[in-house]
C-alpha cells in the first residue's frame, strides 16, 4: 500500500520542492528499485549500504 500512497502523493503534491529535496525523492525512487530487484538479502544489504552513503 506504501508505493500507492508515494504515487499519489508525488503525483499531487503542489508545494515546489528544492533543488536538494527534488535530488533527495530522485535517489530514494531509484534506492526502491534496486530494492525490488535484488534477489537476495545479502543483495539488499549491499544496496542499502550504497544508497545510504550518498545520502
Amino acid at each position: 500500500m506504501k508505493p500507492f500512497a508515494s504515487i499519489f502523493a508525488s503525483m499531487f503534491d503542489r508545494e515546489s520542492l528544492s533543488r536538494e529535496d527534488a535530488k533527495r525523492r530522485q535517489i530514494h525512487r531509484e534506492w526502491d528499485r534496486q530494492r525490488a530487484r535484488a534477489l537476495t538479502p545479502a543483495d539488499q544489504s549491499e544496496i542499502d549500504a550504497i544508497f545510504s552513503r550518498n545520502l
